[in-house]
């Protein structure tokens, strides 16, 4: 029986080990992508602007990654909770659910993501009812 004050809690370890393919994928994907931004801004710092100092880009590129690429690496729990406060990610630590927050729901790859307003994704919780998680987490961003 859940305790009180949990809304949602599920053990996902094999959901989450089904896919790991697909989110090695999407990691390398987004570091290739990252990189691909940053040649192209030295590319055109020094051909272009014919600007010398490669601090110029490295520094436009890492203010980009910090506020708006999205993020490559993503906090996936094996076993969750959800509570009024957050997610209780693996009985470690508690992840605070904000109100700008949204969701997003996979239902043939099992999954629902918490997506950050400016990086995108950054939290995913496979479940075999996805949309019960998704409605629990909307309830809980909508406090």
């Amino acid at each position: 029986m859940p305790e009180e004050g949990v809304l949602y809690q599920t053990n996902a370890t094999e959901l989450r080990r089904a896919d790991r393919k697909m989110r090695i994928l999407r990691a390398l994907l987004i570091f290739l992508f990252d990189f691909g931004i940053l040649y192209a801004m030295i590319f055109v710092q020094f051909m272009i602007l014919h600007v010398p100092n490669p601090l110029v880009s490295i520094t436009a590129f890492l203010v980009l990654t910090i506020l708006v690429l999205p993020v490559p690496i993503l906090i996936v729990p094996s076993s969750y909770r959800i509570l009024p406060r957050g997610i209780d990610s693996e009985e470690k630590k508690i992840i605070p659910i904000k109100h700008t927050y949204r969701t997003k729901a996979n239902q043939k790859r099992m999954y629902v993501s918490l997506l950050h307003p400016r990086r995108g994704e950054f939290v995913r919780l496979y479940s075999s009812d996805t949309i019960k998680l998704q409605n629990v987490l909307q309830r809980v961003i909508q406090r």
